[in-house]
């Protein structure tokens, strides 16, 4: 029998699924004001990233590495501790004069904390003016992934969380350099000058054109946010601890290799870690749409954990074996930073997306202080082979408590 002739229905696809991977984010070029978020969403996080090591330079000169430290801690703590507040004030009301509001905080703290220390100001003042410094920085960051929401959906909501997540991980690399080598090679205040040029230029972007950057309008909702819902209370707990893991690694890791004689190795193992992220995080807008929405976060947190246990294996090794299994371990790490933050935009009740992601953003500073204290005193007593060993066990339960998290698709 002669086959008939294909039909449009049933020809074979212009483009190859293998190919897929890229027009899905070729797919992103098409929303409205791509390149407009690209910007605005680098240079926050860039400024963010940028924060604390600009602090060690400026106040460890007059002072101690300690106190140096202590108002480094001030600002991330004043961040994150305010960050739900800036995320609800974003949610409830317009935003030029909140976005306006915190830049002009924000900018007065910095300078105040920059007089401070050349006038020789005592500690208290000092990380006073820190947290005040992380208190009032513009919420653009997190708010883009509300804007991100109004105007993409499925998989390209997706693939643009897990782009901002590479954008992300970048950051957490660029930022902590440039503002290391500007602050100890050249000036102290060098690191501020790009800060504020970077947190300005954000802010502005948005408040220009503040039509095309559109957020949720706000609805009535439950006092306590994101925590009257149990999903979210779930996912709020995987993030904590997922963070806890995370961290615990970055703590752990060069503590290793100074116990094993290696130190030069101490910064190669967490930049292993950051560069597996940044090359396994765009997977997440392609990959997830594999695995059903009540799997996708206890898997990927299952394959973190794997790698953990990888990690704690090759420590018993060799210090080079740890090197090599780094870039492994952190494959997954950037698409579950991506999976988190989509999962709880589509959890978040109507009107409070900004202020779950930010409730996102605060449980992360807790997970990771915890994980840098409880962690960095295990390695410390009990060794760090014993320290790693833990670690996919934390993972393992943020698996647990994200197992009955279950978003709708994306909105």
């Amino acid at each position: 029998m002669s086959r008939s002739p294909a039909t449009p229905d049933t020809a074979r696809p212009e483009h190859p699924t293998p190919y897929r991977f890229l027009a899905d984010y070729r797919s992103l070029l098409d929303v409205p004001g791509f390149w407009r978020m690209v910007v605005i969403g680098t240079t926050s996080k860039l400024a963010a990233s940028m924060t604390g090591l600009s602090l060690l330079p400026l106040v460890s000169g007059p002072r101690s590495y300690g106190t140096a430290g202590l108002a480094v801690s001030c600002s991330t703590l004043g961040q994150g501790l305010s960050a739900p507040l800036r995320g609800r004030l974003v949610d409830r009301l317009p935003i030029r004069p909140v976005l306006l509001g915190c830049l002009a905080a924000h900018l007065a703290a910095t300078v105040a904390v920059i007089v401070a220390v050349r006038n020789g100001a005592g500690t208290v003042p000092v990380c006073s003016l820190a947290a005040a410094v992380g208190a009032s920085a513009p919420p653009v960051a997190v708010m883009m992934r509300s804007v991100r929401r109004g105007v993409t959906t499925g998989t390209t909501l997706r693939t643009a969380m897990a782009l901002d997540t590479s954008m992300t991980g970048a950051a957490l690399i660029v930022g902590p350099v440039l503002a290391g080598w500007l602050g100890l090679s050249l000036s102290p205040l060098l690191p501020y000058a790009a800060i504020t040029t970077s947190t300005v230029t954000g802010v502005v972007l948005v408040v220009v054109d503040s039509s095309a950057v559109v957020v949720p309008p706000a609805a009535a909702g439950h006092l306590r946010g994101p925590w009257a819902s149990p999903a979210l209370r779930r996912l709020l707990a995987a993030e904590a601890l997922f963070v806890m893991g995370v961290t615990a690694l970055d703590v752990v890791l060069p503590i290793h290799a100074r116990q094993e004689d290696a130190a030069g190795l101490a910064g190669l193992y967490p930049g292993g870690l950051a560069v597996g992220s940044v090359v396994g995080s765009p997977a997440p807008g392609t990959a997830t749409k594999r695995l059903s929405h009540g799997l996708a976060l206890p898997v990927l947190l299952g394959v973190v954990a794997l790698g953990c246990t990888a990690l704690a294996a090759a420590a018993r090794l060799s210090p080079t074996a740890v090197l090599l299994v780094c870039p492994i371990a952190g494959l997954v790490i950037g698409s579950l930073f991506a999976l988190l933050r989509t999962t709880g935009g589509d959890l978040a009740p109507a009107g409070q997306v900004t202020g779950t992601m930010s409730w996102l953003s605060t449980v992360d500073l807790a997970g990771g202080a915890a994980g840098a204290a409880v962690f960095a005193h295990l390695a410390d007593a009990e060794g760090s082979p014993t320290a790693l060993a833990l670690v996919p066990v934390v993972v393992a339960t943020a698996a647990v408590a994200g197992r009955r998290v279950q978003a709708h698709p994306c909105r």
